[in-house]
């Protein structure tokens, strides 16, 4: 059988079959513990929950289970929606999950915290569009609301390459992923190409082969603060990594703690 090749998809939508394969080894027990942390720390009074970017929904799900909040979780890919749709249901989970941008949060519902993890923030390249983030999460909070967000530096770039290049792994359904990464250190764009082959049954030929490549732009810790300043958002606190120590310019990866201040 002749294979159909099909180049720069979409980001997240063939990708959607092989997401929990790439992200095996990811504890999202761990991260949802972190998060839940976080919020009883800073804002224990918070029920209602929005997630941004949620991928196929797993932290989500696991918080909806601590059984205090009431969570309502999206992602820009219709097709990661539908794989978290179908792993709420096999877990009774009572997460509303909904296809959204978060750069136009169309919602009416006003939430006492926005979170956003995963270095989906890492996506946006330009300080407009981080502007433009932080104005819409502020028009579905509460007064007082809380957004947190999770960002990747250089220095995590740099050290990253050395794992994630040339990856490779098989999803359940039989499609096959490559994973190559590389880092333009010049212009701090974090690129992962992913070449996705869709097998037979029996997994002897190839299909359909897909390409989708990701570029995140990769910000400075003193970069990112310096945009969040420009919002009206104020940083009530930035962690190191996944514990509570203060981030600093040697962070991989840094936590956003922040509290929106105008009246709205």
């Amino acid at each position: 059988m002749n294979e159909t090749v099909n180049n720069n998809q979409p980001i997240y939508s063939v990708l959607a079959h092989v997401y929990d394969t790439l992200m095996d080894d990811v504890d999202y027990e761990m991260w949802g513990d972190y998060i839940d942390d976080i919020i009883q720390t800073h804002a224990p009074d918070a029920r209602d929950i929005l997630e941004l970017a949620c991928g196929t929904g797993s932290v989500a799900i696991y918080l909806d289970e601590l059984g205090y909040y009431s969570l309502t979780a999206t992602d820009l890919s219709p097709a990661m929606i539908e794989k978290a749709k179908s792993k709420a249901e096999e877990s009774d989970s009572e997460v509303r999950f909904q296809t959204l941008d978060f750069l136009n949060i169309d919602l009416k519902e006003k939430f006492d915290l926005v979170y956003l993890v995963f270095d989906s923030i890492n996506y946006l390249h330009t300080e407009e569009e981080i502007l433009k983030l932080h104005e819409e999460v502020s028009r579905v909070l509460k007064p007082g609301g809380y957004f947190i967000f999770d960002f990747t530096t250089p220095r995590n770039s740099r050290q990253a390459i050395r794992y994630l290049h040339n990856e490779e792994g098989l999803s359940p359904d039989n499609y096959r992923f490559f994973r190559t990464s590389r880092f333009d250190g010049v212009n701090n764009i974090h690129i992962n190409e992913f070449e996705v082959e869709k097998l037979n049954e029996d997994q002897t030929s190839v299909q359909e082969r897909f390409v989708e490549v990701h570029e995140q732009k990769i910000y400075t810790f003193r970069q990112m603060m310096d945009m969040i300043d420009k919002t009206g958002f104020k940083i009530i606190e930035t962690y190191d990594g996944f514990n509570f120590k203060k981030a600093n310019n040697k962070s991989l990866r840094i936590t956003v703690v922040s509290q929106w201040q105008k009246t709205q």
